[in-house]
């Protein structure tokens, strides 16, 4: 439920960033121009973008060849000294879980109620509009079903029913502009706009931009209604009428009454009519926003990186944990399962890295086959060194023990390694590089209790905390597969820095 409602969360806000985006566009450019119908759809496009736009993942390859004679790249982080957390207690991490699920349980809860009674307001209009007919005779107009009411706020129109308020005169001239006025409301279908609108408005309630697309919508429809009302007609004489009725009830949000607000905004368009600006370059400037709001939202990098001409690094990938061994444990998330899944995201690839990756374990066991843990600890060691490898990251995901809340993937170095120059090049190299992706810890940390692996690796080594695994949103990131994608290879990405850093090959 937690990741529920934290991938919910970061859904609506990227809803609502670009509507931001597109409205203000809007605002900037397209408000109160005279291009009426271009500004209609562009509104209810930008409904669609804004819902649609943050579903869509297009991934795309950028190759490049890396200089293995650059200096090590990027400033080296600082070292704290820390203490790490891998486990907590049963009761500490049950707590813990309890608390997060209920305050997801409670905040899906709301959304949810809110999103009903709103549903629930917007039916109540409908029943109430299919209810009028049966009130009064129809008459048959062409394709329209006319009504003639004493209803407040009429005349106004529903799809293809208009109805009339019998104290107008539909054969005067101020009759038949206010008829031709709702014809255009009922041909051009303008009644579904407003529809979506409201449907819209019930799911994503939070989102006020929504709200003020939904005003401009029917600001639009009166403007090109207005607009082939007076075509054959006197514009002047119709403002008139316009001011006349300023103040008139409006009973439901979903139809068109004639007379109804922006008055103002009407009449300043009904003497803008002739406008011969036809105001190409403020259209044509959605398409630098609309590529912009792909490549932000859409693409995602899938970097395939070349070291020509050199030996290929290896490295050894450990997914901490494994078999009886389970590590952090989040509901029934357990950390060993995250490691594996990552660590062998990396070995899959690897190949386009030009990286010799060597993964600890495979499966769901202690490394080696092992039935201990402090035997499986010693076959990594020994491992590495079997293999000869260059480097080893060790991975794994934190746990805040019931403490205060924590956020982000981290790395750890041990003083005890001879090589700890070397290995806090790579932490440094590997928090570079996963920082593009998600947040990270300003520091690298020394550990103030030994941790084997980092203590007798014969090479450079670093333990990585992917997260925390009682955070909701660090672990709704760091178990979805495409994010284990782009994490692997921002951990390669790190390698790579390191390596050409190192300018040499073996």
């Amino acid at each position: 439920m937690n990741e529920v409602v934290v991938i919910v969360t970061l859904y609506l806000a990227k809803v609502v960033l670009i509507s931001i985006l597109l409205f203000g566009y809007y605002r900037l450019f397209l408000k109160n121009r005279c291009f009426h119908q271009y500004n209609r759809y562009y509104l209810l496009g930008a409904t669609f973008v804004a819902i649609f736009l943050p579903l869509v993942h297009v991934q795309f390859h950028l190759p490049t060849v890396m200089d293995r004679t650059a200096v090590f790249p990027g400033a080296l982080y600082g070292i704290v000294r820390a203490r790490w957390t891998e486990y907590s207690s049963p009761a500490d991490r049950a707590a813990t879980a309890w608390s997060c699920r209920s305050l997801a349980v409670g905040i899906g809860a709301v959304y949810i109620a809110a999103t009903v009674a709103l549903l629930c307001v917007f039916v109540r209009q409908l029943f109430r509009i299919r209810a009028l007919p049966k009130k009064y005779p129809r008459e048959k107009f062409g394709r329209i079903d006319l009504f003639m009411t004493r209803e407040p706020g009429t005349p106004f129109s529903f799809f293809n029913r208009l109805f009339w308020n019998e104290e107008i005169d539909i054969d005067t001239a101020r009759g038949r502009q206010i008829f031709l006025h709702e014809w255009f409301h009922i041909r051009e279908r303008h009644t579904l706009d407003l529809i979506w609108l409201k449907v819209l408005l019930a799911f994503f309630w939070v989102n006020t931009i929504f709200y003020l697309i939904y005003r401009e919508i029917r600001t639009i429809h009166e403007f090109l209604a207005d607009r082939y009302a007076v075509a054959d007609g006197d514009r002047y004489q119709y403002a008139e009428l316009l001011v006349w009725h300023s103040v008139s009830d409006r009973p439901f949000s979903v139809l068109h009454p004639f007379f109804q607000s922006s008055i103002k905004r009407r009449i300043t368009m009904l003497t803008q009519l002739h406008s011969t600006r036809p105001g190409y370059w403020r259209r044509t400037m959605v398409l630098p926003l609309v590529l912009f709001l792909f490549s932000a939202f859409a693409l995602r990098k899938a970097a395939l990186k070349s070291t020509a001409g050199s030996a290929p690094f290896t490295v050894v990938i450990d997914a901490g944990h494994g078999g009886s061994d389970a590590g952090a444990i989040s509901g029934d998330t357990k950390e060993k399962d995250i490691n594996l899944a990552l660590a062998l995201k990396v070995k899959q690839l690897s190949p386009e890295y030009h990286i010799n990756v060597v993964l600890t374990r495979s499966t769901d066991e202690l490394a080696g086959g092992k039935s201990d843990i402090r035997e499986s600890l010693e076959y990594r060691v020994e491992m590495a060194a079997k293999n000869k490898a260059d480097l080893l990251v060790s991975l794994h995901v934190n746990n805040a023990g019931g403490g205060q809340p924590n956020h982000g993937f981290s790395a750890f170095v041990s003083s005890d390694n001879p090589h700890l120059e070397e290995s806090a090049k790579l932490g440094s190299a590997l928090l570079d590089a996963v920082k593009v992706s998600y947040p990270v810890d300003a520091n690298l940390h020394q550990l103030d209790r030994g941790i084997y692996i980092l203590q007798h690796s014969p090479m450079p080594a670093v333990l990585l905390e992917c997260g925390f695994i009682d955070n909701p949103g660090d672990l709704a990131f760091i178990r979805d597969g495409q994010n284990q994608s782009t994490i692997a290879r921002n951990i390669l990405e790190g390698i790579q820095r390191y390596q050409q850093g190192q300018g040499s090959t073996k």
